[in-house]
């Protein structure tokens, strides 16, 4: 692929929290899809506390492929996702990070899709789902609810916070990830809003995504938590957390 000539290395991020019954699968698919690639690139699955087997599971599947392309990150406890994904954002060698959630909803194959946009006029790429698989309505409504509730807060223009499938520049991933202070579900809207105050460039990606049941997500949790959440990030702004000399 003649794109690939001009990556000098992808990371890609991946969290994890008791995923024992889908990991080994998933890890499969993107090793699969990377081993036939001409970039260097490397793996950082983290776990987030998990208390069942993935990471056992998760070694069994490296252990079979060279060392120096895979790393396991622990975190001592259950953080959330924000928290295991801040993680592998700021210890990634990469100059181009990804960070992919691993029930596969979007495959690893939409890399392809993103490094033909790789260009110095854009900072970080977001994948933007169409829908392949149609989720439950409720997940659905709560979406796309929670899309225009943070873009009317937060004064932004972004079609879609939450879809796992991102890509940051490694110096923009340094400053927007020290700034990060929300674990929890939200953590995408915070990033991406530290990353308009720092005046960095999105690009939106199209993805195929298909609904992938065993979701983590309590709709109803979620609506309260996503609410206060919004609320913190502009107290934080209000506060000047998010700007350089903090």
């Amino acid at each position: 692929m003649p794109a690939e000539k001009n990556v000098a290395t992808i990371s890609i991020v991946i969290p994890v929290y008791n995923e024992e019954n889908r990991i080994e699968g998933f890890l499969k698919d993107v090793i699969d899809f990377l081993k036939e690639k001409t970039f260097p690139y490397e793996i950082l699955i983290v776990d987030d506390g998990s208390i069942d087997a993935t990471i056992q599971v998760t070694e069994s599947v490296l252990e079979k492929h060279p060392p120096s392309r895979y790393r396991i990150l622990r975190l001592p406890r259950n953080m959330g996702k924000g928290g295991a994904v801040r993680k592998g954002m700021l210890e990634a060698d990469g100059e181009y990070i990804f960070f992919i959630d691993a029930d596969g909803s979007t495959s690893i194959k939409e890399i392809d899709n993103f490094i033909p946009h790789f260009s110095p006029e854009f900072d970080i790429y977001i994948a933007v789902r169409t829908i392949k698989h149609e989720a439950p309505f409720k997940r659905r409504f709560f979406g796309y609810g929670y899309i225009y509730l943070t873009n009317f807060l937060l004064s932004m223009q972004i079609s879609d916070f939450t879809c796992g499938f991102k890509c940051y520049q490694r110096n923009v991933a340094r400053t927007v990830f020290s700034k990060q202070t929300i674990n929890n579900w939200s953590f995408d809207a915070e990033d991406l809003f530290i990353a308009k105050k720092h005046k960095f460039r999105v690009k939106e990606i199209p993805v195929y995504w298909r609904h992938i049941g065993g979701s983590k997500v309590k709709v109803l949790k979620n609506i309260i938590e996503c609410g206060f959440d919004l609320l913190r990030i502009k107290y934080n702004d209000m506060c000047n957390k998010y700007d350089n000399n903090t």
